[in-house]
């Protein structure tokens, strides 16, 4: 079996050379990395990761924490970080929790026996999960990025979206527009991610919470979630005359609900989502919807990440938020 010796002999470069060129080709011209990969390719060779991981040279691999990857939202986060990681010469490992700690920090110690050489934990809404980290991240060098995590910290780096700010603009845009009572659709998942900084948006407009219900269900999410409780929201002869939807799946659901009630969107009823999914625009009514920059929030998440793993820059901790765009369609 050939080795990286073999490869770096018939490659004409030294051993250094020949591994960074086939991990990414870092400071390597390419015509360098080409004639390894040639060489490499002619000898059969195969790279031992786990003997790389043994000698602690790196993995080039990063982990992902994320809670679910049946969603839009966390699909195209991890499309985008991926993307940009295969660009760097690294790949990721998903690790898939439902929301639960319990399986976060399997997912962790997954990772950390893995030496995996960094770990994004995206959207998680478990404060004491990070006192849980700590040691184990702290013991294997491995640095740790939030990506969307509902937590308070000084030790990590973290982006955010400012769903707060979203919102509010959003609130004082229906107002613009006429309407006077804006209520909240949401799920149980959300009771902990966005219903507070509706609650914060409505005060920020002089609304008073109590005038602008939110409705929550307990046990459904997605489209489902979304037309249940528009249906209970249209049972209500004091129903709000527009509403925001926690998210686009929730949204598409409400507009079912509203159109066989025999309502009008956005006549009788403006709705606008959140996430900005790809078939908004291509509703029967184009969904009006908050459009947060996943692409750019992955591009800054990654450069951190790679940054930490490869420069070890752990003396300054960023902490970056990201403000949606509201993206005007039918439905207002």
């Amino acid at each position: 079996m050939a080795t990286l010796k073999d490869v770096a002999k018939k490659a004409g470069v030294n051993i250094s050379t020949a591994s960074r060129a086939l991990n990414g080709g870092l400071n390597i011209s390419q015509e360098t990395c080409d004639r390894v990969k040639q060489a490499a390719e002619a000898l059969n060779y195969s790279p031992n990761l786990s003997a790389r991981i043994m000698v602690g040279k790196g993995s080039r691999i990063i982990g992902c924490i994320v809670p679910e990857v049946d969603s839009n939202y966390f699909a195209r986060i991890i499309f985008e970080i991926e993307k940009r990681l295969q660009s760097k010469g690294y790949f990721l490992m998903i690790a898939n929790t439902q929301f639960n700690s319990e399986k976060e920090i399997a997912a962790l110690n997954t990772f950390c026996q893995y030496n995996v050489d960094g770990i994004f934990l995206a959207c998680t809404i478990h404060q004491d999960i990070l006192d849980k980290f700590a040691d184990p991240l702290k013991g294997k060098g491995i640095p740790l990025v939030l990506i969307e995590a509902r937590l308070h910290s000084d030790d990590y780096n973290y982006i955010m979206i400012d769903d707060e700010a979203g919102i509010t603009h959003a609130i004082a845009y229906l107002l613009e527009r006429g309407y006077s009572r804006v209520g909240y659709l949401s799920d149980y998942i959300l009771v902990d991610l966005r219903n507070d900084q509706f609650v914060a948006a409505l005060r920020h407009n002089g609304l008073d919470p109590a005038d602008n219900p939110i409705y929550t269900h307990k046990t459904m999410r997605f489209e489902t979630a979304g037309y249940e409780m528009m249906k209970l929201a249209l049972a209500d002869p004091n129903r709000p005359d527009a509403f925001l939807a926690g998210y686009d799946d929730i949204a598409i659901g409400a507009m079912r609900a509203i159109d066989e009630a025999g309502l009008r969107i956005p006549e009788d009823i403006a709705l606008i989502g959140n996430d900005n999914i790809r078939e908004a625009p291509f509703l029967h009514k184009a969904l009006t919807t908050l459009s947060p920059p996943l692409e750019r929030m992955a591009e800054l998440g990654v450069d951190l990440m790679i940054s930490c793993v490869e420069s070890n820059d752990t003396g300054i901790i960023h902490r970056i938020q990201l403000r949606p765009e509201l993206i005007i369609r039918e439905t207002t």
